[in-house]
């Protein structure tokens, strides 16, 4: 979870992009769905395995680089599994894209939303602190993908929920983990971590239909595996709920990560999960080590709005953390999910 200055940066960190070299047979397609039941719109960008065609540069400015797609390229021919990628709060679809084109180039669909409540620009604590609508959505997503034009080309036994740090907390709810937000509050009042420190002001306001919501059981069978990287909340799942956790599940933790340290977030209750979820760290990695790659030059840039440090690696190299974390979910998903 990232810190409030997020929510005031400049609009070209609002719109927090991927970075990698270009990537061939990935494409691209913009979707916009609506759950009319809940009142959310969700826009979504789709990537997909493409036989190619014209490709242009997305996403590019001064602090993050972009890459080349082909919009609306044609979908290579066969089934290929469903990703459904969850932003970290005030994050937004671009976040884990250089994931999405990798995902993608080796034969996955992949949907990445903006969620309302916890994207950029439109994220509060309070909002981010009710985080069960990122889940819910998750779900109408992976429907709403499972019934769209993509559907013939979707295997419906492989979809995988992947989401980073709100989004990791996410991806473990729709596995069944379930939020006990008197169990964070408790624990925020023995941690100050970053994430701690921005629900500060936010925890006195949770009320008894919060504490109700928060623990309702959000697991949606449509999902057969997931991956939670630095993952939210993870101390504050009941200790039933994760113990019950049925489907593959891999938790990646940073060794570097200040806003969810993983000794206080992740290693008191490791032991508490069944055998089937599985957690890996890396060492270097710091919480935004997984957000895209940064030019040269953008540590200026952010710190002109105190933002250095979602460029900050700490003598790590970026690149070098995504190929180990790419490497750690294909192993995973290749010897859990089939």
């Amino acid at each position: 979870m990232k810190r409030p200055a997020l929510c005031t940066l400049l609009p070209f960190l609002l719109c927090l992009i991927w970075s990698a070299p270009a990537l061939a047979g990935v494409g691209m397609a913009e979707a916009v769905f609506k759950d009319a039941q809940r009142g959310r719109t969700l826009k979504a960008h789709i990537w997909y395995p493409s036989d190619g065609g014209p490709a242009a540069r997305f996403a590019e400015n001064a602090v993050f680089e972009g890459i080349d797609a082909v919009k609306d390229g044609p979908l290579r021919p066969g089934k290929h599994p469903l990703y459904v990628l969850l932003h970290g709060t005030t994050g937004n679809w671009r976040n884990l894209s250089w994931l999405a084109a990798r995902l993608a180039e080796d034969g996955g669909v992949v949907c990445a939303a903006d969620h309302p409540g916890y994207t950029s620009g439109d994220a509060t604590p309070a909002s981010v602190l009710r985080a069960w609508g990122q889940p819910l959505d998750a779900g109408f997503l992976a429907g709403e993908m499972l019934h769209s034009r993509f559907r013939d080309a979707i295997d419906p036994a492989k979809v995988f929920a992947v989401g980073y740090s709100l989004g990791g907390y996410s991806a473990l709810a729709l596995a069944g983990a379930r939020l006990d937000l008197r169990r964070y509050v408790a624990f925020c009042a023995e941690n100050q971590d970053r994430s701690c420190r921005y629900f500060q002001a936010a925890l006195p306001g949770l009320t008894e239909q919060d504490f109700a919501e928060g623990a309702q059981d959000l697991r949606d069978k449509r999902f057969t595996a997931a991956v939670a990287i630095a993952p939210g909340f993870v101390e504050a799942f009941t200790d039933q709920s994760i113990k019950a956790i049925a489907i593959p599940v891999l938790i990646v933790g940073g060794g570097k990560d200040q806003n969810i340290p993983p000794s206080t977030h992740f290693y008191p209750r490791l032991p508490e999960f069944p055998r089937n979820v599985f957690y890996r760290e890396i060492p270097g990695a710091s919480h935004f080590s997984f957000m895209q790659i940064c030019k040269p030059g953008a540590l200026k840039i952010l710190a002109e709005e105190d933002a250095e440090f979602v460029c900050m690696d700490y003598g790590s190299d970026r690149r070098a953390i995504h190929d180990r974390l790419y490497q750690y979910i294909q192993e995973f998903l290749r010897q859990n999910a089939g």
